[in-house]
């Protein structure tokens, strides 16, 4: 008897892992054909700060996150994070270094070559995708939530360095839009 169970365990976790390699395989897909994304967003921070406003993805690296409810927005690219004013003027602007998400907004993902994958789960309405760079160059994970059925970007949460959450879910999406690349210029103030 015990031999039966071990041989349906067996069966049971290759089954799951076959399915679910299906199943990243497919978000993978759909990921990488997606090449601009735009809406709104909600954030929400480990302070328990909450944040709104509109996000633009352009592939590769671009993206731009303009809040309602604070005096600057966020830019970045390949290399830089940029807070910029409501006008386009840059305030700071930090490296981005192997920032998880500079992978992630790249033309191609190949998720099981790029990352370790920590968990997926498989929820009501949602694949959970947790994962961690391989590169082992900083301890940050990404948390990723996919509708179960468009295989859309719901939500991500990002951990940092310091295991801070930052959370943001995605709303009114519209995908492969065009999206002009001046949205992501960035001003300077001259002195």
């Amino acid at each position: 008897m015990r031999i039966f169970f071990f041989i349906f365990y067996i069966f049971f976790i290759f089954s799951f892992n076959t399915s679910s390699n299906d199943i990243i395989s497919k978000i993978e897909k759909n990921w990488n054909n997606t090449r601009s994304m735009s809406g709104t967003f909600i954030q929400l921070d480990t302070d328990g700060n909450y944040s709104e406003g509109n996000f633009y993805f352009l592939k590769p690296y671009l993206s731009k996150f303009e809040y309602k409810d604070k005096k600057e927005n966020i830019i970045t690219n390949e290399t830089l994070l940029r807070l910029v004013d409501k006008d386009g003027y840059q305030i700071e602007s930090y490296s981005i270094g192997n920032n998880i998400l500079k992978d992630l907004l790249s033309y191609n993902i190949d998720i099981k070559k790029e990352f370790d994958v920590i968990s997926f789960l498989i929820e009501e309405d949602s694949y959970n995708l947790w994962f961690k760079s391989k590169e082992g160059l900083t301890n940050q994970s990404l948390q990723l939530f996919f509708d179960k059925n468009t295989l859309d970007l719901k939500k991500w949460e990002i951990f940092d360095e310091l295991n801070n959450k930052t959370v943001l879910e995605f709303t009114k999406i519209k995908k492969n839009i065009f999206i002009s690349q001046n949205l992501f210029v960035v001003k300077y103030k001259n002195n």
